[in-house]
């Protein structure tokens, strides 16, 4: 008792079926195998947020007026916005303006040292992952 009309899933249809998927599972690794090394580009160096980092605060040091006060892990300046502070919180460097408003500038900092010498500041952090960063910042001091 054989029906004619009946429609299964013939040999042809899983060979299709098979290389459809072959050719997914390639993609796959083929993402996997670009992905790792961007993701170390990006994340391992921490490059983007130093930088940033380092950016704005070069900014900050642009109109200074005069630097107060200096400790390993804070300095403190007078720009035309006001009493300008940074220092490491916990484990992060962060801006006070006037003593008020708590800006995070960089973020997983184990250790920091500020030093200033003439119209230099010395920064060298310790990142939680063991990452050493330094940088020197001119600082433009300028005649009210």
């Amino acid at each position: 008792m054989k029906r004619l009309d009946e429609k299964g899933y013939s040999l042809v249809e899983s060979i299709i079926h098979l290389l459809i998927f072959i050719m997914l599972i390639q993609f796959t690794v083929l993402f996997f195998y670009w992905k790792a090394p961007v993701e170390n580009v990006y994340q391992g160096d921490l490059l983007g947020e130093w930088e940033l980092f380092s950016l704005e605060l070069q900014e900050l040091l642009e109109e200074v007026t005069r630097v107060e006060e200096v400790k390993p892990t804070l300095i403190t300046f007078h720009t035309q916005r006001g009493k300008i502070t940074i220092h490491q919180y916990d484990t992060m460097l962060r801006k006070v303006v006037d003593g008020t408003g708590h800006v995070p500038l960089l973020v997983n900092v184990k250790s920091s040292k500020f030093t200033v010498k003439d119209s230099e500041l010395k920064i060298a952090v310790e990142m939680k992952d063991g990452m050493r960063k330094e940088r020197t910042f001119v600082i433009g001091l300028y005649q009210e």
